[in-house]
């Protein structure tokens, strides 16, 4: 079911003519994208599979050893993005509340012209706090149909359950950034998590950078 929606969404993306990264949608692009934003999809109960990648510094990184999480938080970062620029404060901001709290967050990046020297540059211009884990042959994160920079999702360490995926929140999108968000997607799904509810899985779309794949040519 997920794979036919990120499918299903690649395809309708490049017949828009979205493939020009972070370029602000025309209006009849943003009328279908505002209208899938709106629309909260279930996700199946899928499970994260492990994976084993090494950070920026070289520190390795196995996912399935992370079982003291309470969550674990994994954002797709890709270099020089725009609307992720202006989300590192959220990023920072929900870090620094529910770390303490038992919650791992980490980035991955997959593009494969971003080299590490390229990102700790970045990540010292922009004082991005989470480790970022490099995918460099993009085996780990393709095949989960992500598409676009600053998705996140947040899976649940005892299970590997993806319980949510999409932006951490609605602050900004393309051609729009506020003050707050209206919605803040990650904090509902880490709270719940936190309390000991039942999270029904959920899926928003995100507004950000257009990672390249090399396997799907784009």
């Amino acid at each position: 079911m997920l794979s036919r929606i990120f499918t299903t969404t690649a395809a309708a993306t490049l017949a828009l003519g979205l493939a020009a990264a972070c370029s602000p949608p025309t209006a009849e692009q943003a009328a279908i994208m505002d209208t899938a934003e709106q629309v909260k999809l279930t996700l199946p109960l899928a499970k994260m599979a492990n994976f084993k990648l090494k950070d920026i510094t070289g520190k390795d990184y196995e996912l399935y050893k992370q079982t003291d999480a309470k969550a674990i938080v994994i954002t797709l970062h890709t270099r020089g993005c725009p609307i992720g620029q202006q989300l590192n404060p959220d990023f920072h901001a929900l870090q620094a509340k529910y770390e303490a709290k038992g919650v791992k967050f980490i980035m991955i990046n997959p593009n494969t012209h971003d080299t590490p020297e390229m990102i700790s540059k970045e990540v010292k211009d922009f004082g991005i706090t989470m480790p970022i884990l490099k995918d460099k042959d993009q085996s780990v994160t393709e095949p989960w149909g992500v598409e676009r920079a600053t998705e996140t999702l947040i899976v649940e360490p005892k299970t590997w359950k993806i319980l949510y995926q999409g932006p951490i929140n609605d602050r900004v999108t393309f051609g729009r950034a506020r003050a707050k968000p209206d919605n803040d997607y990650a904090t509902t799904t880490l709270d719940a998590m936190l309390a000991g509810k039942a999270v029904k899985p959920s899926y928003h779309m995100t507004d950000g950078c257009i990672i390249s794949y090399d396997k799907r040519g784009h």
